[in-house]
């Protein structure tokens, strides 16, 4: 399988599959040029709708992440690296000053960034 989908999550699932892609760009799974699955194929390897990849693969496109190849499928875009991780920074500080206006303290907010990076090391 490409990828796993938690269907417990309160993440809706073509979300999650806009994150995985990303995520793939990122660690150099997928690189400029490469295919990812049909919206059929990974519909049926994850066993989701395949409305659900469409969406996903849709706004992907949207985001300038991949594009349709005309009879060839959904190739990966030269899209920097940078603007991905751009953008999931710009998420971060938002999400910070939600935070910080709901009172949550630095110390609390810095505990669970160092959480986070410790499970990965595991």
């Amino acid at each position: 399988m490409w990828f796993s989908i938690d269907f417990h999550s309160h993440v809706p699932v073509y979300v999650q599959i806009k994150e995985q892609v990303k995520g793939k760009i990122l660690n150099g799974e997928l690189k400029p040029g490469d295919f990812i699955p049909s919206i059929r194929t990974l519909a049926k390897d994850i066993g989701v709708n395949i409305n659900t990849v469409a969406r996903a693969y849709r706004e992907l496109e949207l985001e300038g992440v991949i594009r349709a190849e005309r009879g060839e499928g959904y190739v990966v875009t030269d899209i920097e690296n940078s603007k991905i991780k751009l953008e999931l920074i710009e998420e971060l500080e938002k999400m910070i000053q939600k935070l910080k206006q709901a009172g949550v303290s630095k110390e609390q907010i810095l505990s669970i960034v160092e959480s986070q990076f410790n499970s990965d090391k595991q």
